[in-house]
């Protein structure tokens, strides 16, 4: 199995495994992970996410903006806050119901709960 860290932004490094074709996306910075839930690239989810597939360029997106707003070491936070806005863009949501959504998560202490991968 090979692994691969992408840099995707000045923000973080994503860690592929393996490379070709991941089955699993995690960021350096952030406990979060998006999983390949079936045998097409299009098949991942995340846990702060839950019930939705998203396509491997969502999957980097979420993992992106979850990242940038669990970093709160950023050098310029107005940059950071637009990348956030971009990536919830890409996902087709607000960057409020984002931020409610990891607040929540992060008070209430939950796990990210996605499904083992079903390989072919």
């Amino acid at each position: 199995m090979t692994t691969t860290f992408e840099e995707v932004s000045d923000l973080m490094t994503l860690e592929m495994t393996p490379v070709d074709n991941p089955w699993v996306i995690r960021s350096d910075r952030t406990p979060e992970k998006a999983i390949r839930t079936g045998p097409s690239i299009d098949t991942y989810m995340i846990g702060w996410l839950p019930g939705r597939l998203l396509s491997f360029d969502e999957a980097c997106s979420a993992m992106i903006l979850d990242e940038t707003l669990s970093d709160h070491s950023s050098e310029d936070p107005e940059y950071a806050l637009a990348v956030a806005e971009l990536r919830a863009a890409e996902l087709g949501l607000e960057l409020r119901q984002v931020v409610a959504v990891l607040w929540l998560r992060d008070t209430e202490g939950i796990a990210s709960e996605v499904p083992a991968p079903v390989r072919p």
